[in-house]
């Protein structure tokens, strides 16, 4: 099933907590959707939920800029004006919302680093946690075999 917020989510975390304390809920988001919902880790935290967020970070919608990038382009004027309007603040740090309010927060750039941080979360029982995985900004979609499942229905 898929959520669009923890108060979308049926009973399941909590049935998972009572009934299969050693079972996970993972919720996969990108930084924009986490810019919507991030607050929502309190109620994670507060609840204690099993829940391990997984942010996918690319510093934007849909794309990013990278740091240097970011840095050099406000060197032409005030961030609003010269940044483009689907850009993030680069190298968010949403993994500190959680640790904020109690759970576990991993901040990752390597494939070594995502391995380790979601192992570690499956194995903590404990607290929820949330690992911030950083990608290449610019990077694309991958093709699909079957149109269908990029089409827009606009």
């Amino acid at each position: 099933e898929q959520w669009e917020s923890v108060w979308d989510l049926p009973l399941q975390p909590l049935v998972a907590k009572d009934r299969n304390p050693e079972q996970r809920v993972i919720c996969v988001e990108g930084d924009s959707a986490f810019g919507f919902s991030g607050m929502e880790v309190e109620t994670i935290c507060r609840y204690n939920l099993p829940i391990i967020l997984l942010v996918v970070n690319n510093n934007g919608i849909y794309q990013g800029v990278d740091a240097g990038t970011w840095k050099e382009m406000l060197n032409f004027g005030e961030t609003a004006t010269v940044a483009p309007p689907l850009s993030l603040l680069p190298n968010s740090h949403y993994e500190q919302v959680m640790t904020a309010f109690g759970g576990k927060g991993y901040f990752v750039q390597t494939p070594e680093e995502l391995q380790k941080s979601l192992r570690q979360s499956l194995a903590d029982t404990t607290q929820p946690s949330l690992i911030n995985i950083m990608i290449e900004p610019q990077a694309t979609r991958k093709a699909q075999d079957f149109h269908w499942l990029t089409r827009s229905n606009i």
